[in-house]
């Protein structure tokens, strides 16, 4: 299993800048609906999946995002770091629009209930 730990929030979407067109496109998202949105950083160990790639906030409100390419949402590791990250709380994936309904799909063939996708 990874350990892994949530570096603090900055102003704005600025912290992800040049980093990853989706990280960018999924923050602005959640800041816009409100959320204080930080960076996962996480330490690769032998075991288990790695964590979400955001933990976004809102008041007492926490949400594990998955910022998710066109490579990532049909892949098994995506399914078992969704499938972890949604038993301990709510939990989000944010994907290109192009890509929701192919997102929608895979979350229902894997029976994950209750997972809320999102796309720009």
């Amino acid at each position: 299993m990874e350990t892994s730990r949530v570096l603090s929030p900055t102003e704005g979407c600025e912290q992800f800048s040049g980093r990853n067109d989706v990280l960018e496109r999924c923050c602005a998202y959640l800041t816009k609906e409100g959320f204080t949105v930080s960076l996962v950083v996480s330490v690769p160990k032998s075991r288990g999946p790695r964590p979400p790639d955001l933990i976004a906030a809102k008041g007492l409100r926490f949400v594990r995002v998955f910022a998710l390419a066109s490579e990532d949402i049909d892949a098994t590791e995506t399914r078992d770091r969704i499938r972890t990250a949604q038993k301990e709380g709510e939990t989000l994936v944010c994907v290109p629009w192009p890509l929701k309904w192919r997102a929608l799909s895979n979350i229902d063939r894997w029976g994950l209930r209750g997972v809320a996708v999102t796309g720009w």
